[in-house]
């Protein structure tokens, strides 16, 4: 019987579907079967069947799954809750060296976990084999179907803004102002925003050229007496510096914000995950 790995996907959208893309080319180079950790959390309420049609066994629950820690083999970018020992995943100079890592140090193991909210530069170099995976990621059809009417109406090339606010420190964020000028000083390209964030989100649309998908939920606060990065208790009792709130409608309709910027001439406007995972899709559909 093959080993399972354990692919525990936590965070915003992009973080989790760093650590799933990752996980699954793990399981397909080792010949694990993968199970899917994956929690409805305010960081982001959907579950992985709201947001994915591929059939993979899935359990909706957090580290605390793991009572006897000691019979996993952890990957992980973080101790958080975990009791036993980790490696982090980028500590590693290539999947090669990983794998044997799990061959020597989990030969006395059940099963693996894997969690990490980056993808490491070596899974990039596997001859197309991450590219591949994530192009076999099917997303559901309320969230496709939504995408293609949209884009009906838009048949002509255009461009595509990612405007990250909310809880991005301030250094992180994309200069609005620069990026509001580049969109005034060019008419005739076609730009689609999208943002976390309506209010800046409507403001680059009230220019002809510009255009948004229509969404009814947006990113929202946990504690409406706190900041955006004010510290909050998370659901695995460690405390956070995100005081954000992903209602379920707010992560399906930014799915499809991500589906029409993969589709767009990409601008990069930050370090956003999100902004990296559009590129990622578009990269692997290019393939």
């Amino acid at each position: 019987m093959p080993k399972k790995i354990y692919i525990h996907c936590d965070g915003g959208f992009g973080n989790r579907f760093n650590s799933l893309v990752v996980g699954l080319l793990i399981a397909e180079k080792g010949g694990f079967d993968p199970v899917i950790l994956w929690p409805s959390t305010n960081w982001c309420r959907s579950t992985f069947n709201t947001i994915f049609k591929n059939e993979y066994e899935v359990i909706e629950q957090d580290l605390s799954y793991f009572k006897k820690a000691e019979d996993y083999l952890f990957l992980s970018h973080g101790q958080f809750t975990i009791s036993a020992p980790v490696k982090h995943p980028s500590s590693f100079g290539s999947l090669n060296e990983l794998m044997d890592y799990i061959r020597i140090e989990g030969s006395d193991k059940d099963n693996i976990v894997y969690n990490h909210d980056a993808i490491p530069k070596y899974a990039y170099g596997e001859g197309g084999s991450l590219q591949k995976i994530v192009k076999s990621l099917e997303f559901t059809e309320g969230i496709t179907n939504r995408t293609e009417v949209f884009l009906q109406h838009y048949n002509e090339e255009f461009s595509g803004i990612h405007l990250r606010n909310t809880d991005f420190y301030g250094p992180d964020k994309p200069k609005y102002d620069e990026l509001e000028q580049m969109v005034k000083d060019n008419p005739d390209t076609h730009y689609f925003i999208c943002s976390d964030d309506q209010e800046l989100e409507e403001r680059f649309t009230a220019h002809a050229n510009a255009f948004a998908f229509p969404k009814n939920k947006y990113v929202e606060k946990l504690t409406d007496d706190g900041h955006w990065r004010a510290t909050i208790e998370g659901p695995d009792g460690e405390e956070y510096a995100f005081n954000i709130e992903r209602s379920d409608e707010s992560v399906i309709e930014a799915m499809v914000d991500l589906l029409v910027l993969s589709k767009s001439t990409i601008i990069p406007t930050s370090e956003s995950t999100f902004l990296k995972t559009a590129q990622l899709i578009q990269d692997s559909n290019a393939r």
